[in-house]
């Protein structure tokens, strides 16, 4: 490791491996606490998504700016590393979305999804460029920055995880859609109103099946 290309990234990556240690803690009561008390393969697909996704970026940024605080070490070979799970689990993520698909339609995990795999594209080819030039000073930036990145993914994850509503534009709109979708299935399902029986000098059958004689 050189150490002018991280010499000035110390105390940013000490105080990344402390925010992700904790948040990891924190994760894991999340967890707990979450509604969904079958966290197995019973759990919502949703959940399993965001689960999954959490402690992934979450681990990565916390490998990472430990191997970085660590003298003689070589971050390049971390990163490589990291991204190649990271990447396993976004196929797994994606194989069991599409398993579910027919029965789960969450819109966004077409977008969070796509978006994990880009960033450990991203960071493999970064750590491949670390080991090639492990004094590439815009190489360590560009870990920090996908460090930087990975938080925010996993406490939004971690959020709706305890199932605490979104107020992102697009959650919300999401939400009205699929309201007006199940109103409208509701709707199909129950049918058209059925018309009152107009009154008149016609009696109501008798249940008994006997027919009462006119006066």
């Amino acid at each position: 490791m050189a150490p002018d290309a991280y010499a000035a990234y110390g105390a940013y990556f000490g105080a990344c491996a402390t925010v992700a240690g904790t948040l990891i803690g924190l994760l894991f009561v999340a967890v707990s606490v979450s509604p969904h008390k079958d966290v197995g393969r019973n759990a919502p697909l949703s959940f399993q998504i965001e689960a999954a996704t959490a402690i992934t970026t979450l681990t990565n940024t916390l490998v990472i700016s430990l191997v970085a605080l660590m003298p003689g070490e070589d971050l390049g070979g971390a990163a490589v590393i990291l991204a190649g799970i990271g990447i396993s689990s976004t196929i797994g993520m994606a194989v069991i979305s599409l398993r579910n698909w027919p029965g789960h339609r969450h819109l966004w995990a077409l977008v969070i999804i796509p978006a994990l795999g880009i960033l450990y594209a991203l960071q493999l080819a970064n750590g491949i460029n670390l080991l090639l030039r492990p004094d590439s000073r815009n190489s360590v930036q560009s870990q920090a920055l996908l460090v930087l990145i990975f938080f925010p993914i996993a406490v939004a994850r971690a959020w709706n995880m305890i199932g605490a509503r979104g107020t992102r534009l697009s959650t919300l709109v999401g939400e009205l859609v699929q309201e007006r979708q199940t109103t409208a299935a509701d709707t199909a399902t129950v049918g058209p109103p059925v018309a009152d029986t107009p009154s008149g000098d016609s009696a109501a059958p008798d249940p008994t099946g006997r027919s009462e004689p006119a006066p």
